[in-house]
């Protein structure tokens, strides 16, 4: 069984840009079953002979490993406490500003920032990164429309003033799009762009194995500007790797850090 399964994955990995062995092991074999049971093969080793008759299956595959659920202002009191504080401390500064979201999935949580920024008057002056491993859910961000179904934290007002209703769905308004940059970028390796006063990446840090963990930290700490600010999700804590040295608590409820300078 263990054969095959990393038999499994070094072909996921070669294949594709996904890292398999940096992720949990538990997690990982939950996802993969679920494209089994969907194809009726009970172990790897079928699986494995099936995604190399099939190369679409690897691109179905992608969908489950990288976790491509989203909301527009999902864990609203975040993003409160974010306008209430981070943006009014930016507002101050009056310097153009970065901000990241790492890994984030359909584009909900950089689009999500850029209306913050708006409703803080900070807009013009912010530069938003999306990034995600998926390139289909990179593209699918980069369109700007989106279903009913991704507002369910959002308020009627924010929605009747950013959004533009048509037929397909709801599309951002392009003020707010225009702020927002999409790339292709694991986050095992350093981004392409410049310095961030503020990276949020949320509920990708519990997926990782601890090693994975501490060079995802790592690049972040190296990615902030001075005293910048790390936000990850409400499951997740910066414990139990060494990296937590690096960032000082700001709001322990919100899993909003500061970068402690060295």
């Amino acid at each position: 069984m263990e054969n095959s399964f990393y038999n499994l994955i070094h072909h996921i990995e070669a294949k594709t840009a996904f890292k398999c062995q940096s992720y949990k092991e538990k997690p990982l074999k939950r996802r993969l079953r679920v494209r089994m049971r969907a194809l009726g093969l009970a172990d790897f080793s079928a699986y494995l002979e099936h995604l190399k008759r099939d190369p679409q299956e690897v691109d179905r595959l992608l969908d489950i490993l990288t976790i491509n659920l989203s909301f527009f202002f999902r864990n609203p009191e975040t993003f409160a406490f974010l306008q209430q504080h981070q943006f009014v401390e930016f507002r101050k500064k009056n310097e153009s500003l970065v901000l990241w979201s790492a890994g984030c999935a359909n584009g909900e949580e950089p689009y999500s920032l850029a209306i913050s920024a708006a409703e803080c008057s900070l807009l013009n002056r912010v530069t938003i990164y999306g990034t995600d491993i998926d390139q289909g859910t990179v593209n699918q961000a980069q369109k700007g429309m989106y279903s009913a179904s991704s507002f369910q934290y959002t308020p009627d007002r924010v929605v009747q003033k950013y959004f533009t209703k048509t037929k397909e769905g709801y599309r951002i308004n392009d003020d707010i799009r225009a702020r927002v940059h999409f790339l292709h970028i694991d986050l095992l390796e350093k981004a392409s762009f410049g310095l961030c006063d503020l990276i949020m990446c949320r509920n990708v840090l519990i997926y990782l194995n601890r090693r994975a963990q501490s060079a995802v930290i790592r690049n972040f700490y190296k990615q902030l500007k001075t005293s910048g600010y790390l936000i990850i999700g409400k499951v997740e804590l910066l414990i139990g790797i060494p990296e937590v040295k690096l960032f000082e608590a700001v709001s322990r409820a919100e899993h909003i850090y500061r970068k402690v300078n060295e």
